[in-house]
């Protein structure tokens, strides 16, 4: 095998190894986007499931979290979009309206008691 032969294979198996953490970089958003939903749905079985009145600063809060999670997704889909900034944009945009509804829901559930 020649030199040039040699390089040949070598970037072939550098693109097919690009192409694999391409996939997998996809994968991972798109478990992180689902263990979002999952989140997401357990906020809103808490809040439908307490003793307390869902104030329109929660329901504000639900939706706009939800809003968020669908942008997300959005952007997850649309292939134009790099991976990793769409990851780093969604689980800020997330954590950040995630911590909002939480603090929401414990300052209602203080007021409560």
């Amino acid at each position: 095998m020649t030199t040039d032969e040699r390089i040949a294979k070598l970037e072939a198996q550098i693109d097919d190894l690009r192409a694999k953490l391409a996939d997998l970089h996809n994968q991972l958003n798109k478990a992180q986007i689902d263990q979002w939903r999952g989140r997401i749905e357990d906020l809103e079985v808490q809040m439908h499931l307490g003793a307390m009145e869902t104030s329109d600063k929660l329901t504000t809060l639900m939706a706009h979290l939800r809003s968020r999670w669908a942008d997300a997704r959005k952007q997850f889909e649309d292939k134009t979009s790099t991976a990793t900034s769409v990851a780093d944009t969604v689980r800020s945009g997330l954590e950040n309206a995630f911590a909002e509804l939480r603090k929401a829901l414990l300052e209602t559930k203080s007021k409560l008691r």
